[in-house]
Formats: C-alpha cells, sequence, structure tokens
C-alpha cells in the first residue's frame, strides 16, 4: 500500500541556517521512502508543478531508476486513485473539509506528530474533532509519551464540547505509534575514522569524550546545567573532553552557554563544533566515547539524536524522559537518568500567560523547563561507570547498534508505514467508527497546564512530602553567581525572582525543607510556585532529594 507524499519545499530542508528536528525527521523519512518504499515510481502532493518538479528531483536523487509522479491540489481528485495522504506534520482541519468536496471515503489523511507544546499544534488537535476527521485516518505518534499528550488534549476537547452542545458522539484518527529512523548504515560509518577525528580535534589517548549532538538552546531543548555539573564531577578523577556539536538561534545564546561552562565545569575541556556542517558532525560522532542528551523540555517528543548515537555504536547517557523513555533501555544501550516536573495544577498559569499572549512561546516553554529536575548525582554515576570501563562501553555501544538496526532502521519504519496505510484503507472500505472515550472537564481544551499535559514525560511522580536539602558545602555567593547564570532563566519567570530562590534555597537548609515548610515560611506564596523553585534549585545542583 502507498500513499502520496505531501510535499513542501521547507518541510524536508536540511540545508538552511537554522535546521529543526522536524527538518531532519522529515528529510530521513522522505529520503528512506524514496529507497525503501515497495511502490516503484513514489508519488507526491504538491501546490504547483514547481515544487513537483523539486519533488521528482529529491526522489531521483535517492532513486535514480524511478519516474516519480505528482497531484497538484487543483486536481486533489486524484487521490481518490492513491488512497492515502501523508503529510509529515499532524493532519489538520482543512484537509478534512478539502477531502469532503470528494467524500469523506475518498482517501485516508495521515501525518505524524513533532512538537505538541505549540499554541498552533494544540489548535490543530482539538479542532480536529469537530472537523471531518474519520476512523479511517491516522496521527503516527512517534512515542507513547506523545500520543499520551494527544490522548489528553483529545479529552479535554471532548469535555469542553459535550457540556457546552451536549455532545455525545466524538470521532478520533487513529493514533498508533511508530517512531522515528535513522539511516544505521551511514551512522556505523561515522565511527570508522575514529583516530583521524581523534586527533584532528586534540584528543590525547586515555581521554574520556561526551558528545552532545543538536541544537544548543537552553530554554528549548535541554538546560545543560546537570550535564556540565556531573562532568565537573567526573573530571576530578579522569581527563573528561565535552564536544557540544550544534548551534544556537543567536549570539547571546552562544555566550550564555560560554559562561555556563566557564562556571560549572571548568575543569572539562570543551570543544564547541558547528554542528550545520556535514564533516563536522562526521567527525564528532567519530571522535565521542559516550553520547549525552539531558532533555528537559516540553516542545520534543521524540528526539533523533540518541537512535543516531546508538545507531554509531555510541552509548548513551540521556533523560528518562518523552520520546527518549521508549528508546533507551536503560542498563542495556546506556542510562536513563531520573526526571522529576512539577505536579498538574503547578503550571496553569504558565499556560494562561501564554494564551493571553503575556509570554511569547519561547518564554513558556522556558518557564516550564525550569521547574524539570534532572538527577545530577545518577548522571555522575552513569558518566563514571562508563569513564572507568570501558568494555561496559563496548558492550552498551553493541547493544545500541542492534537495538537501532532492529527497530529504527529506516526500512523498518517505511514498512511500519505502509502497513499501517494498508489498515487504513482497510478501515475506510468496511466503514468502522471509532468509540468516544470519557472525557476529563478542562479549563480550556487547548491551553492546559504544561505539567498536566506533559504528566507522562517525567519518570518520577512529584511529591509534596518529597524533601530537598542543601547539595554539600555550597556558600551563598554561589548560589548567586549559578542564579544570575544567563541560562539559569530567572530572568525569564516573572512570577520567581533570584532572591526568592535564594530564600528558598535557605529555607532548605542542611535538615531539608518540604513544600509545606516553603509555605509556611512564605505564606503569600502559592504551593505552585513553592513547587517549582525547589525543582529549580534541584536542576542547577543547588538542592537534592533523597525521595
Amino acid at each position: 500500500m502507498t500513499a502520496a507524499i505531501h510535499f513542501e519545499t521547507e518541510a524536508f530542508d536540511v540545508t538552511h541556517g537554522k535546521p529543526m528536528d522536524r527538518h531532519f525527521a522529515g528529510h530521513g523519512f522522505l529520503s528512506a521512502y524514496a529507497r525503501y518504499s515497495s511502490h516503484k515510481d513514489p508519488i507526491g502532493y504538491v501546490g504547483n508543478a514547481k515544487i513537483g518538479a523539486e519533488f521528482s528531483s529529491f526522489i531521483k536523487s535517492f532513486r535514480p531508476v524511478s519516474s516519480p509522479q505528482y497531484i497538484v491540489t487543483a486536481k486533489a481528485g486524484a487521490l481518490r486513485q492513491v488512497g492515502c495522504l501523508f503529510t509529515p506534520s499532524p493532519i489538520n482541519a482543512a484537509q478534512t473539509w478539502q477531502r469532503e468536496l470528494h467524500g469523506p471515503r475518498s482517501w485516508s489523511l495521515c501525518g505524524v506528530n513533532h512538537t505538541l507544546s505549540s499554541a498552533r499544534a494544540m489548535d490543530g488537535l482539538t479542532g480536529l474533532l469537530t472537523a471531518a476527521v474519520q476512523p479511517w485516518d491516522a496521527i503516527i505518534c512517534t512515542s507513547t509519551a506523545s500520543r499520551a499528550v494527544i490522548e489528553t488534549l483529545f479529552a479535554r476537547q471532548e469535555d469542553h464540547l459535550s457540556r457546552r452542545l451536549g455532545a455525545s458522539r466524538f470521532v478520533r484518527p487513529q493514533l498508533p505509534v511508530i517512531p522515528l529512523g535513522v539511516n544505521c548504515e551511514t551512522q556505523a560509518r561515522r565511527s570508522e575514522r575514529r583516530g583521524e577525528a581523534r586527533a584532528s580535534l586534540g584528543v590525547e589517548p586515555g581521554d574520556f569524550v561526551v558528545l552532545f549532538l543538536g541544537r544548543l538552546s537552553f530554554h528549548a531543548k535541554a538546560n545543560p546545567a546537570p550535564m556540565y555539573l556531573a562532568l565537573e564531577r567526573l573530571a576530578a578523577r579522569h581527563r573528561v573532553v565535552l564536544i557540544e556539536c550544534g548551534w544556537t538561534a543567536n549570539d547571546q545564546i552562544a555566550q550564555a552557554f560560554s559562561e555556563a561552562r566557564a562556571k560549572l565545569c571548568p575543569s572539562v575541556r570543551s570543544i564547541v563544533l558547528d554542528g550545520r556542517v556535514n564533516e563536522v558532525r562526521d567527525r564528532a560522532w567519530a571522535a565521542a566515547d559516550v553520547f549525552c542528551s539531558l532533555s528537559d523540555n516540553i516542545q520534543e517528543t521524540f528526539g533523533l539524536t540518541p537512535i543516531e548515537a546508538m545507531a554509531a555504536g555510541l552509548p548513551v547517557v540521556v533523560t528518562d524522559w518523552d520520546g527518549y523513555k521508549d528508546t533507551v533501555r536503560n542498563g542495556i544501550d546506556g542510562f536513563a537518568i531520573p526526571t522529576v516536573a512539577a505536579p498538574p495544577g503547578a503550571g496553569q498559569h504558565l499556560a494562561t500567560r501564554h494564551a493571553l499572549e503575556i509570554d511569547t512561546y519561547d518564554s513558556y516553554i522556558g518557564q516550564a523547563s525550569t521547574a524539570v529536575a534532572v538527577d545530577v548525582d545518577a548522571t555522575a554515576a552513569a558518566f563514571e561507570r562508563l569513564a572507568a570501563n570501558p568494555d561496559l562501553r563496548r558492550r552498551m555501544g553493541a547493544n545500541g547498534k542492534a537495538r537501532a538496526r532492529e527497530r529504527f532502521e529506516w526500512e523498518v519504519i517505511v514498512k511500519a508505514y505502509e502497513e499501517l496505510w494498508q489498515e487504513l484503507a482497510a478501515l475506510r472500505n468496511a466503514g468502522q467508527a471509532a468509540p468516544s472515550p470519557e472525557a476529563k472537564l478542562g479549563f480550556w481544551p487547548s491551553r492546559p497546564d504544561p505539567f498536566e499535559l506533559f504528566a507522562s514525560f517525567p519518570s518520577i511522580p512529584f511529591s509534596s512530602q518529597k524533601v530537598f536539602s542543601q547539595v554539600g558545602d555550597i556558600a551563598e555567593t554561589e548560589v548567586q553567581e549559578r542564579l544570575s547564570l544567563k541560562m539559569s532563566l530567572v530572568n525569564a519567570s516573572p512570577d520567581i525572582s533570584a532572591a526568592f530562590l535564594l530564600a528558598v534555597w535557605k529555607v532548605a537548609g542542611g535538615h531539608g525543607a518540604t513544600v509545606r515548610d516553603v509555605l509556611a515560611t512564605h505564606q503569600n506564596t502559592s504551593a505552585a510556585l513553592a513547587v517549582r523553585a525547589l525543582l529549580w534549585l534541584t536542576k542547577l545542583g543547588l538542592l537534592k532529594t533523597d525521595s
């Protein structure tokens, strides 16, 4: 079974200055589909003949013997003969209404989720329930965590429609979980020139090289503080080299990373490379001993780089968070570091400020990320085990490489897509209806509290009984200096100040404090702010918790 691929040049382009994960995912999928599709002449769905020619050129660059075809939007009725339209983003209401012009059974609609935290993404998903979506449509979820997010949004919207309009029947698209893929052969080749790559970067024999690859964004990708702090501890016993191969949105963010490195991991040799250049990425992959990505952000739902690292034969140290929870097996392919986030109810104020356009999207996700703590001790322990045991690195690397080939190789993923399209065709022909699940009341269906919506992301549930205490012999001046770092994001939060965070740190002291203790000391503070402050200080390695 095949599908027409909705092709817009921008969605598959990874050559511009600021590529996002969705661009790499789109490019990876389409190049793999060109190679592995069971349909010898792939079909595109394009806005005009010029874009159609670009689609044909793209396909032929990977499948020279093919004769790609395309359907222009003005002749969308031709999709009837194909049976399915696949778009590299979630299906949208407009697509369902456009299909209605030709009849609801004319073809299936199939898309794939990427970020789910933006207003546009949430509006698009909740809007489907009042559009003409059918049970023979599908949104491919790249992880079980992202499926949980979409199900939460649907349930909130269904509850709203039931209470507002008395609606009792709802139709949802299918929500299968199919991960993104990786070209395992290409990744494996990147480790073949290890000696040359390490020499070119001045890496000495015996150096332990940790690689982070991807966008360098502390507010929208991964705050580096836990990684920096853990590597600084490791540097007391090993020669540590950190390679950050990526790109920043601007010079100010680059400077913020530089300041954080100087403060939090001064004993670690730092190498910063431009991850937008293929040759540079190849060198970074080849030089590394271990890959690390401590994602702590709600905007990411899958995460390509850990499976790329596994395919390259590298053990991985990642957060037990979002899509990473599906891909990395703790203790087998690497180490999954525990995460804890604020509980539902602690973030509705953030959602409301963003909904009212008081805060930008960047501010919204940045503030949400401050209430996600990554276990620094567990990170340091994982690095220590890998640094001290080359055999463990080789064993975990081999396990990850085998898992990548079995589960995440693009050929496997393309086959899963085609099997799904066949199942959708069967549903379309049979006309089966989807059941309507019990829904939950929400304040604003498409603007939920991020810690309710993304409650599936963290690995440890938050407890109000959790005790937080100061870390070691950190002086007050050190606390103030860490809070003054740009990457600490204190200035991004209008309702929490550095002075308040310092005060909470003092309340915790050496004996520890709970949320109730903080509230007893600061009676005009909400529980939500107390929770965020405690987790924020834990992220920065200023507090710790034993439970």
